[in-house]
């Protein structure tokens, strides 16, 4: 017994979030460029628009490996984890990259794994904690995950959208201030308060927020399509999000609303790969012995070259 993925499901659940993330982007960089106008005229939205042509032009210009320096990562040589490098190259040979990405290893007891760079220069990490826990499936799905990251410059959009939301907060901010300074002015001279503008500018720095974290999730969805095209395995995928929820050292309370939250519920990515997968029988289903490798045999119990 084996299962598969319906193509005609992921294709239109591709779709509907590709439609989304253009919304979500889009009504970021429209609403920056509407603060600019309302501080600066045609000014703010040149401001606006030579910041994000700017921002498009540095992102791919960003060296994987500074970025992993940051998260403590160091580089893995091929001899250390041979397996890995394998499911590396074979994943990125099945994504169409020119260049498989560069794999780094980030010495921490977490579950994760996670992409930094872009299609033509990019690097995964994964954590010690992962690579203990999960077995070869999931460590190919959780690979193939991050490997759509990559082949979508997921990084790429969701640094664009931080810093348009960061200077959506300044200028909102900017405005307010500005408004409650000239309060005093305006009610001397008798002139109009724009409470229309001071209202807009204080929900802005939320709305931006919301939009941000919207936009995460939906990559987070289109992600987990991109791991099950590339593996063919979406049960795979479905254990391994299971196994690192179970392992998190900060569960998400119940409670907490999910609106801000940057990745999706677990239950709820887990519901959306069940809904486009199918199980199907093999012939040797309907034999009678097991083909159950025993558990001494399994790679996970081998220690690593490097520890």
């Amino acid at each position: 017994m084996k299962t598969i993925f319906r193509k005609k499901a992921v294709e239109s659940h591709q779709w509907w979030n590709t439609a989304q993330s253009i919304l979500q982007l889009g009504t970021l960089t429209g609403l920056l460029s509407l603060l600019g106008w309302l501080l600066a005229g045609t000014l703010g939205i040149a401001f606006a628009t030579g910041t994000v042509l700017f921002t498009l032009w540095f992102l791919p210009r960003l060296s994987p490996a500074i970025l992993m320096r940051w998260h403590q990562g160091r580089l893995l040589r091929t001899e250390e984890l041979p397996w890995l490098h394998q499911i590396q190259k074979d994943l990125a040979n099945r994504a169409g990259f020119v260049r498989s990405p560069a794999l780094y290893y980030v010495p921490s007891s977490a579950l994760n794994a996670f992409a930094v760079g872009n299609r033509q220069e990019g690097g995964i990490a994964v954590t010690d904690g992962l690579l203990r826990t999960l077995s070869y499936r999931e460590v190919r799905a959780v690979l193939a995950h991050e490997m759509t990251h990559l082949q979508h410059n997921d990084v790429s959009v969701m640094l664009l959208s931080s810093i348009v939301g960061r200077l959506i907060q300044w200028l909102a901010w900017s405005g307010i201030a500005l408004i409650l300074f000239s309060l005093p002015l305006s009610w001397l001279y008798e002139k109009p308060v724009p409470w229309l503008w001071l209202l807009l500018m204080i929900v802005a720095p939320w709305l931006s927020l919301l939009l941000q974290a919207g936009l995460s999730r939906t990559r987070e969805f289109q992600a987990d399509l991109g791991a099950v095209r590339l593996t063919d395995d979406p049960q795979a995928l479905i254990q391994a999000l299971a196994k690192i929820d179970s392992g998190s050292s900060a569960p998400v309370h119940p409670s907490e609303t999910t609106l801000l939250q940057s990745h999706p519920a677990t239950s709820e990515r887990i519901a959306r790969l069940a809904s486009i997968s199918q199980t199907v029988l093999e012939p040797r289903d309907f034999l009678w012995w097991n083909f159950n490798r025993p558990s001494y045999l399994s790679w996970t119990n081998r220690r690593y070259r490097w520890q």
